[in-house]
């Protein structure tokens, strides 16, 4: 049997991709299930046969308790620690998912959902943190694609599980099952967090030094005295100390502390901004209700929606796999500006072909969906789940997170809740909001989002940083660090300026940590 606990490096690093991975599977699968559910006979039997408006209310409030869930990260996810707020998160959605299997009404499963969501909030807004805090600055981003492409897998195990039971089970086992069956999930990404290390820059921000080194070690591996180890340790510490010379920042700063030196509510403030785009684009409703809007406003039969639904699923989990290999080469903005243009054209050219009566362009409409689907994969599906951890400071790191998770849930909230009525009463119409959000979105990210492809966390505040900051300890740090990777010294200056780095690392660490 694998034994986490003395896993080290590269087979660390994938060891916290795959627990991560089991729990955005989870992700994309809660996001999923109630796809194929909802005009199943055997749920709207026992449900009372809910109106259009409660059935978005169903699917809709699971986002509220992403939301609740979002902003308890936010408030306590730093005193937990991010794994702690893991563990947390599973346990709570196991309660979540027992309270919904066990429904014999619409307000038991509603409260079941909320509870469910909550622990999704606090999943979703740790993950990317602990993937960013544990990963290579190089490799952060295609890290947290992996991690979105695995929520692409978990709506396709939705969907696909959806279809199996309403054409091959009957009675109360078609709907309960594939709730249930979230547990599963939840149990795996426990099982594998309970062995992985918390992250390192995390125990440094909260004094645990001699276990941070001993992690940093394990996922770099190397010595704890290694130059690339010092190196990173100095960083990690000076970047804290700079932060905890600004004045404390609390949630409530976030409405007046926009005038301080790292800029923190704007780099709050942007992460959320990303987030809201990313739904309103048009998404939730795609994944959730894309069966019901063929049945319901293309009128093909349920079966064949649902076999649509299925397919949409698999192609949207094949497009969101090549971000994986170069959302760091190409760069944040190029791939949020392009996906923009393109899904801007898949929703116009939907819009046009739906309005029309012929059986033939409402094919074609589909089309237009699943070519939406693929832009979306392509660009922000994932960008919006990296931006929003690597811009913020490592002590507000919990805050920002949480903040844009919650950006994220709230939306979905707002679409799912109007969704089956604005698809039944204005039609076509609804899409136009979309369409509209896409196309501001190219404007709005070209001239306020910075790119953050490539560099480290530490580097990254530099940049939002003001200009005195980026003159004191962290430039002096960064220029060092540089020296070491392009090799500007000679073989036996070299290794004399690696030793006297490391005695400058130990001596400023430890300056460091006594002001701290």
């Amino acid at each position: 049997m694998l034994d986490f606990t003395k896993l080290r490096g590269t087979a660390l690093i994938y060891a916290i991709t795959a627990a991560s991975g089991s729990c955005f599977i989870l992700f994309g699968y809660d996001n999923g299930v109630m796809a194929g559910l909802i005009t199943a006979p055997s749920f709207t039997s026992a449900m009372g046969n809910p109106s259009s408006g409660t059935t978005g209310t169903i699917v809709a409030v699971y986002n509220l308790g992403c939301f609740i869930g979002c902003m308890l990260a936010a408030a306590f996810g730093f005193k937990l620690g991010r794994r702690r707020t893991l563990l947390l998160g599973n346990v709570v959605l196991i309660i979540g998912t027992i309270i919904q299997a066990a429904s014999y009404g619409v307000p038991q499963l509603i409260v079941g959902r909320i509870v469910t969501g909550m622990g999704t909030g606090l999943n979703t807004a740790t993950i990317p943190t602990w993937v960013s805090e544990t990963a290579k600055a190089e490799a952060r981003g295609s890290l947290i694609a992996t991690q979105l492409a695995i929520v692409s897998a978990g709506i396709v195990i939705a969907y696909w599980l959806d279809y199996a039971m309403v054409r091959g089970a009957s009675g109360q086992v078609v709907w309960r099952f594939p709730i249930a069956f979230q547990a599963f999930f939840a149990l795996l990404t426990i099982c594998m967090v309970l062995f992985l290390p918390e992250s390192p820059r995390w125990l440094y921000a909260v004094g645990r030094t001699e276990e941070a080194d001993h992690v940093m070690a394990r996922l770099l591996d190397e010595p704890a005295n290694g130059v690339i180890l010092q190196r990173e340790r100095n960083g990690i510490l000076e970047a804290i100390k700079l932060e905890r010379e600004q004045p404390k920042f609390t949630i409530r700063d976030m409405f007046r502390n926009k005038n301080s030196e790292l800029k923190i509510t704007r780099r709050i403030i942007l992460g959320f901004v990303v987030q809201c785009i990313q739904q309103f684009t048009g998404i939730s409703v795609v994944v959730n209700y894309l069966p019901y809007l063929i049945e319901n406003q293309l009128f093909l039969s349920g079966n064949l929606a649902l076999i649509i639904g299925g397919i949409a699923a698999v192609v949207y989990l094949i497009a969101s796999i090549p971000p994986i290999f170069y959302v760091d080469r190409l760069g944040r903005r190029k791939m949020l500006m392009f996906g923009s243009v393109a899904m801007s054209l898949a929703w116009l050219l939907f819009i046009i072909f739906v309005t029309r009566s012929s059986r033939a362009c409402l094919y074609i409409a589909i089309v237009m969906i699943f070519l939406y689907q693929i832009a979306f994969a392509f660009s922000w599906l994932s960008v919006p789940w990296i931006y929003p951890s690597e811009i913020t400071p490592l002590n507000v790191r919990h805050i920002g997170s949480g903040f844009a998770t919650s950006a994220e849930w709230l939306t979905a909230f707002l679409i799912a809740e109007v969704s089956p009525v604005a698809i039944d009463t204005i039609s076509w119409r609804f899409y136009l909001v979309f369409l509209c959000v896409c196309i501001i979105s190219i404007p709005v990210v070209y001239f306020f989002f910075p790119e953050t492809a490539g560099k480290t966390l530490e580097e990254i505040d530099v940049i939002f940083a003001s200009g005195a900051l980026t003159e004191g300890k962290t430039g002096r740090i960064m220029k060092a660090q540089k020296d070491i990777e392009t090799g500007s010294h000679g073989d036996d200056e070299k290794v004399e300026h690696k030793e006297n780095l490391s005695r400058a690392n130990s001596g400023s660490s430890d300056q460091t940590l006594r002001n701290l």
